[in-house]
């Protein structure tokens, strides 16, 4: 009879312990779940677009065009913003801006950067790079070759100065390649990145139309 009582017991005790390292596990797991979910909403990047009076319905991952076209023309046009000294700020900018760059992007424009230097088109030269007036955002500009890599083609209008006179006044239309860039985003928080040209820039007439 005791020994039938301490075989309960036992059995009593080992099915409380079991019981006990489940609800030990199932917290742990659901600690692991917390935690994900907290981190994971942290970092998803919503793009939205520049003008909702319409409404829009889109996934989460998918990134409007006039998003796509704004961050080429921005991130283009500011590595080609040289206000005092072309060889200083040119040098600048490509490290500033180096992750809104792919590796590829950023070992052409270095290279770019080189040339010029030992051509002497960089020092003392100022430079500016802009949207030509009334040809900016348009569906038509940005080509989508998949959900990940687009090609914009901006009108861009440059001039440069030396000593404060205008050596040099262009306007040009450039393909500019944009793809999305995988990176940290307290470093990059649009998520993309430019990946140089998609094609040679060429002149354009502003008294064209927009196409």
């Amino acid at each position: 009879m005791k020994n039938a009582f301490r075989n309960a017991l036992q059995n009593r005790d080992a099915h409380i312990g079991s019981l006990r390292f489940a609800v030990g596990v199932l917290g742990a797991i659901c600690l692991f779940i917390s935690v994900g979910w907290y981190n994971a909403a942290q970092d998803i990047t919503v793009h939205i677009p520049p003008d909702l009076r319409a409404g829009s319905t889109r996934q989460w991952s998918d990134i409007p065009l006039p998003n796509v076209y704004s961050f080429g023309v921005r991130i283009f046009s500011q590595i080609n913003r040289w206000p005092t000294d072309g060889a200083t700020d040119y040098k600048n900018n490509l490290h500033t801006y180096k992750w809104y760059l792919t590796p590829q992007c950023r070992g052409i424009l270095a290279k770019d950067h080189e040339t010029r230097s030992r051509k002497g088109e960089l020092s003392g030269r100022e430079r500016a790079l802009f949207e030509v007036p009334g040809r900016g955002f348009d569906d038509s500009r940005v080509i989508s070759h998949s959900q990940d890599s687009w090609t914009i083609n901006a009108d861009l209008q440059l001039k440069e100065y030396v000593k404060g006179t205008e050596v040099k006044s262009s306007l040009a239309r450039w393909p500019l390649r944009v793809v999305r860039y995988d990176v940290d985003i307290n470093n990059n928080p649009w998520g993309l990145a430019l990946d140089c040209f998609d094609g040679v820039a060429r002149e354009i007439n502003v008294t064209q139309g927009a196409q």
